[in-house]
């Protein structure tokens, strides 16, 4: 009795000290679990009011697939995993659109738990509550969390990825039992986060040293695998092809897009010059300080007479010579060919001409450049992608967010640790880091507000096809018998509960597949367009192109721009 109650005691103890010792990081994580959480709170309940967007709608009829109530209507070329997790709810009999908002937002919020966790592994609790916030809280980040939609929740399983691969390195090599799991649930969610391999094995790589136990590499390779097994079982089952949805993506981001679809924009430089609006004023705010400072330091080393010393070629060995020679080699032709060629070939130029870079620079007595080169790769990689994807959307650079905000956080630790040291008895870190907080805050206060006010026109449109279907449930109760065509047909389809054809707006005599500004039609695109329904045997048409005139087809009822056609 005597010893069983010792190993209790002793237990508890540790358990105790463990407390102690991590007491300021537990209590400084669960501040910033509850501000995020009320942050996403506000966040989730403004979107119920806006309503889903439309990759929403295919991601709810999904899930209604997944939890076993399919309506007939699906778009299984989506990425499975945020649907599988909604329709966990569904299966609950919860089967409002809400669910999705709800899962995304928590998914929002363990991701922001991860980024903590990554800055802690180099910055005090207070900046890494700061960091966590800056990333929680850009405007382009704020505005799609909790929007029922792949980016953020792609991107927290991305942060935890990046977290376990450090850990698998600096740690213990049994992380990646957990890395590749959640790379593989990163992937699943939205199909661009394959490109999260690179920075992995960019960071393998230069740490191969370090690693361990290589063969726990294949472990976790293999855990994640069994992840992907299911789903490649399930699209074989539905398309004959377990790659068809993988196979899909592809080939549509490799493709070339028509000037007329909708975010189409071959402007490399896209994601830079709206870099202001995508952070926001703290963002701004912290860039300012670290360029005054920058500045300041530059001046002061002119003034002082600071001589460069270049680097004497002559005693360059040999070996660096030629590789700084093909570094600058593989720079030029990156920058030369950047946005000229496939994405994928420019991923594969950068990743080598970066492995190289390393090799330049590892000497650098710099504490954790591998992580800074790691959090960089990780940019690069998405940056690469979306900046040579014609097709653009702000809510792209969420895949860039974390990695700004880490380089905003530590730029700024740095510049503060510089000052600081000139700057006795006053701890710059804490001052600036508070005020930066609430300024975050107050500006976030001030923005939630305005997502819906800029969304109103989703608002509007989301009440319209919703006022449409239920019209037409109710004018025609066998309308699930007959073929029915729309040109929002994701939103037609959530509503009516049953399979619903695409209707491609045509004009010039160009089919687009969403939603484009067609006030410029022809009557030949009308003539076009009736074609293809009778064509298809359509008995039903919602469309939201206006002054549509089909000969076989007569308008029977409207809500706002859409338009119910039956068929004479």
């Amino acid at each position: 009795m005597n010893n069983h109650y010792k190993h209790f005691k002793d237990k508890l103890m540790k358990s105790t000290n463990i407390f102690k010792k991590y007491r300021t990081s537990l209590i400084s994580l669960a501040a910033l679990i509850a501000i995020v959480s009320l942050i996403t709170f506000y966040r989730v309940k403004i979107q119920m009011d806006v309503g889903p967007i439309w990759d929403t709608y295919d991601f709810l009829s999904n899930a209604l697939l997944f939890a076993g109530k399919g309506t007939g209507y699906s778009d299984l070329t989506r990425p499975p995993v945020i649907s599988i997790l909604t329709s966990l709810l569904f299966r609950l009999k919860y089967t409002s659109s809400a669910a999705i908002f709800v899962v995304d937002g928590l998914l929002f919020v363990f991701g922001v738990i991860g980024f903590f966790l990554l800055l802690k592994l180099r910055l005090s609790n207070i900046e890494s509550i700061l960091g966590s916030l800056l990333y929680a809280t850009f405007p382009i980040v704020i505005t799609f969390a909790g929007s029922g939609l792949s980016d953020v929740p792609s991107v927290s399983f991305s942060i935890w990825t990046i977290y376990f691969t450090i850990l698998a390195v600096k740690k213990s090599s049994k992380f990646f039992y957990l890395s590749f799991p959640f790379l593989m649930l990163a992937f699943l969610t939205r199909y661009p986060s394959a490109l999260l391999i690179f920075p992995i094995m960019f960071y393998i790589i230069i740490n191969q040293k370090l690693i361990q136990k290589i063969r726990n590499i294949t472990i976790g390779i293999s855990i994640s695998l069994l992840l992907l097994i299911p789903i490649l079982i399930f699209f074989y089952d539905i398309f004959g092809n377990p790659f068809y949805s993988f196979l899909n993506f592809f080939g549509s981001s490799s493709s070339t897009a028509s000037a007329g679809t909708y975010a189409y924009n071959p402007d490399i430089l896209y994601f830079l010059n709206h870099l202001p609006s995508f952070i926001g004023a703290p963002g701004i705010t912290i860039i300012a300080i670290i360029l005054s400072f920058t500045s300041y330091m530059l001046l002061k080393l002119k003034k002082d007479r600071f001589k460069i010393k270049l680097i004497n070629i002559k005693n360059v060995k040999k070996v660096t010579a030629v590789k700084m020679i093909l570094f600058t080699i593989l720079t030029l032709i990156f920058l030369g060919t950047l946005g000229k060629m496939f994405y994928m070939a420019s991923e594969i130029i950068f990743f080598i001409l970066f492995c190289i870079f390393y090799t330049l620079i590892k000497d650098i007595n710099r504490k954790d450049i591998d992580i800074h080169l790691l959090i960089f790769a990780w940019f690069m990689a998405f940056f690469i992608f979306h900046s040579v994807y014609v097709v653009k959307d702000s809510r792209y650079f969420v895949t860039m967010a974390p990695q700004a905000a880490y380089f905003l956080i530590v730029g700024l630790n740095i510049t503060l640790n510089t000052i600081k040291s000139k700057i006795k008895n006053i701890n710059l870190t804490h001052l600036f880091s508070v005020i930066l907080i609430f300024m975050l805050l107050f500006c976030t206060i001030s923005y939630l507000p305005t997502i819906e006010e800029g969304n109103s026109n989703l608002t509007i449109r989301n009440e319209n096809i919703y006022l449409a279907s239920n019209w037409l449930i109710n004018y025609d109760p066998d309308y699930k018998d007959k073929i029915i065509y729309s040109q929002l047909w994701p939103y037609s389809g959530w509503y009516l509960k049953t399979s619903v054809k695409m209707m491609p707006i045509i004009m010039n005599g160009q089919m687009y597949y969403t939603c484009i500004d067609s006030s410029n039609f022809s009557p030949q695109d009308s003539i076009t367009s009736n074609n293809f329904l009778v064509n298809n045997d359509a008995y039903y048409c919602f469309s939201i192109q206006q002054g549509l005139n089909l000969t076989s087809y007569k308008p029977i009822k409207r809500f706002g721009n859409v338009i119910i056609y039956k068929r004479v």
